[in-house]
């Protein structure tokens, strides 16, 4: 709670609030110049029988018959048959998307497109969709998956030694063009955006702990207060508390015949006056 509390104070400040919302508008703007713009196209397709039927019998004549009303699970499973044989690296980089290349390629029955999924089950749907750089490639890269698509019908029902007669066929149900996919610039400037926001709020919010958290070896010390007097009680004399021999350390010390001569008072102050024999005098 202490931590939103600070950033939503941050926010109100213009100092702060400026700055961070400058940041965020030129990493979004860089996020979404930077990406390339994709162009996508695609194509839905459906496998239908000859109108002649998917069988010949020699003993009664050829019936015409509406290939939109002759659809089965034989054909759905037809296209699934072809949906797997297309999803191979060989075959992607034939049509020029290779793997881990920059072209996006998908072959399936449907299930990627939100509009064909709903019918998806209904038909024998083949749908090719292909993601590139530019609208050229993407109109390449589709037309030549289709038409891989038609051989790879034709030379498997040639190998199943087929009557051509019965051959089933791949028609185009919807064809659409290159289209500009700006997501990925979209996804890049929001990104951008949500880089500048938490970049400038936290850094922001470490400059104001560091200074709420400064080191004690940064503040300035406070004066010690003066050391209190106290009597020394062999000489009667003040001295400071913590003084050293009745002094300060920054005293300086008494020379030797001072001390002498200090030493010499104490003792005449205890024992009284003694007479100093010196050397040669009378006992």
């Amino acid at each position: 709670m202490e931590f939103w509390t600070a950033i939503l104070g941050l926010a109100r400040n213009k100092f702060v609030a400026v700055p961070v919302a400058v940041l965020t508008a030129a990493l979004a703007l860089t996020g979404y110049l930077v990406l390339p713009e994709r162009y996508v196209a695609s194509a839905s397709m459906v496998l239908v029988t000859p109108s002649g039927g998917g069988s010949i019998d020699r003993t009664k004549p050829l019936a015409q018959t509406n290939p939109l009303l002759q659809f089965s699970d034989d054909l759905r499973t037809t296209a699934s048959i072809l949906i797997l044989a297309m999803n191979s690296p060989d075959v992607f980089k034939s049509v020029g998307a290779p793997e881990d290349g920059p072209v996006e390629l998908t072959i399936d029955d449907g299930r990627t497109n939100p509009t064909l999924l709903g019918v998806g089950t209904t038909g024998p749907f083949v749908y090719v969709e292909v993601e590139a750089a530019s609208r050229a490639e993407v109109t390449k890269v589709l037309a030549a998956a289709q038409e891989r698509l038609r051989e790879e019908l034709e030379d498997r029902q040639n190998e199943l030694k087929a009557h051509p007669v019965t051959f089933v066929q791949l028609d185009d149900v919807v064809r659409l063009g290159p289209e500009a996919d700006r997501a990925p610039k979209l996804q890049g400037a929001v990104g951008g955006a949500l880089l500048g926001l938490v970049a400038g709020f936290g850094a922001a919010y470490a400059a104001v702990r560091g200074k709420l958290r400064l080191p004690a070896r940064l503040h300035p010390a406070a004066p010690e207060p003066a050391a209190p007097a106290r009597e020394n009680r062999e000489n009667g004399t003040l001295q400071k508390t913590g003084s050293l021999n009745g002094r300060t350390p920054h005293d300086k010390a008494p020379t030797d015949q001072t001390a002498t001569d200090q030493a010499a008072a104490d003792a005449d102050a205890e024992t009284g006056p003694i007479d100093v024999i010196r050397g040669g005098g009378d006992r």
